[in-house]
């Protein structure tokens, strides 16, 4: 999986997370209005996006639509990974801890809640 490259990728691709799919059209409409670019502009990204796997493409009456191959929670999972795998068990743990740091209480429990449905997964595996 390539990396997303850009404010614009960014964005694109965080407008197709909340949309599901879309075509050229539906993509630039969900874009905020800074980032609304030519159409020609953001069919480009999209094909750049699809063509370095992150995005599919299918057919579809008269138009092309992107779908995400990856969800966002995935993105930005595998982003940490690969950003924490070079580095020391220390800077690892430090990172991990100042995120941790920052959420509030109720993100906490939600946390611990989802890792443990993650391990269970694991064992049901």
């Amino acid at each position: 999986m390539s990396p997303i490259q850009g404010e614009l990728q960014t964005q694109v691709m965080a407008a197709l997370w909340r949309l599901g799919s879309g075509t050229v059209e539906e993509t630039r409409s969900a874009l905020p209005p800074r980032y609304r670019s030519a159409y020609t502009t953001v069919q480009t990204v999209l094909n750049r996006l699809a063509e370095r796997g992150l995005l599919a493409r299918t057919k579809g009456r008269g138009a092309i639509r992107y779908t995400p191959r990856v969800s966002e929670a995935d993105y930005v999972s595998r982003s940490i990974e690969q950003a924490l795998a070079g580095a020391s068990q220390d800077a690892r743990q430090t990172v991990l801890a100042q995120l941790i740091g920052e959420l509030k209480p109720d993100e906490i429990a939600e946390l611990q809640h989802r890792a443990q449905e993650s391990r269970t997964r694991r064992r049901t595996r």
